[in-house]
């Protein structure tokens, strides 16, 4: 049964909007590209397309495709309903977007990320593109989660699947920065140098062993934390349904 946050039109509206701004932006970021080289972080932007490999970007696309259908579902649109108002879809979206906002937002303090540049416009552009995808639409997705649009549980088969997409990222990741020419992976945790030489230091490189330790760190996040933190979210939407269901 649908609840009736799925009959108000101008969160619909909302939603619908925040869609093709990121619809927008993303666009925007593959025809106006600008090479720039920072030594100080990692990783280097080696081409314009090297943007579609990012797990934030790739999140967020997710999570636009996901406001989309929500918000022409919520303004009348009845074959939107079946993404729009999916329970599970919403979780993997909401799952995927907020640990891509998380993971950014605690480096900040750590100097893990560039620092916000205003000197430029085209730098302007990219701190509102940074501040959308990391800390608007992370925020607006967990909003969003605490509004069920129906009262469906999920159980155990979400959660599993939560775990797919992670490693599935992870090994394409670390197979085409493999073979790209010059190297290039989209996190620093995913380049074998780079783990070798933080973890053993001096020790003469053991490729077998820097690709073992990433792919243990792989099963450890893609199975483990992701499908926990997709089991909480479970946990809470099944919390709003019942409580709905007592309401009722």
């Amino acid at each position: 049964m649908k609840n009736p946050i799925t009959k108000n039109k101008f969160a619909g509206a909302i939603l619908l909007a925040t869609a093709l701004f990121g619809f927008a932006v993303f666009i925007y970021r593959l025809v106006y590209y600008v090479y720039e080289y920072d030594a100080q972080y990692y990783p280097v932007d080696y081409g314009r397309f090297n943007f579609l490999f990012f797990f934030t970007v790739q999140s967020n696309f997710f999570a636009c495709v996901y406001f989309l259908f929500a918000g022409l579902a919520m303004l009348g649109v009845k074959k939107a309903e079946t993404v729009g108002f999916h329970s599970g879809f919403g979780t993997l979206a909401t799952l995927y977007v907020v640990v891509a906002g998380a993971v950014y937002c605690g480096g900040l303090p750590f100097g893990f990320a560039p620092p916000f540049t205003w000197d430029t416009p085209y730098h302007r552009m990219t701190v509102v593109i940074q501040i959308f995808y990391h800390m608007f639409m992370p925020a607006a997705a967990l909003l969003l989660y605490c509004f069920p649009f129906r009262n469906e549980r999920l159980g155990k088969r979400t959660v599993l699947l939560s775990g797919i997409y992670p490693v599935v990222y992870s090994v394409f990741s670390l197979i085409r920065g493999r073979f790209t020419v010059p190297a290039y992976y989209p996190y620093p945790f995913y380049d074998p140098d780079f783990v070798w030489q933080t973890l053993m230091k001096d020790r003469p490189m053991n490729l077998f062993a820097a690709y073992a330790i990433i792919g243990l760190c792989i099963a450890a996040v893609g199975c483990g934390l992701f499908m926990a933190l997709c089991a909480a979210l479970v946990w809470v939407h099944n919390e709003r349904v019942s409580k709905t269901d007592q309401a009722e």
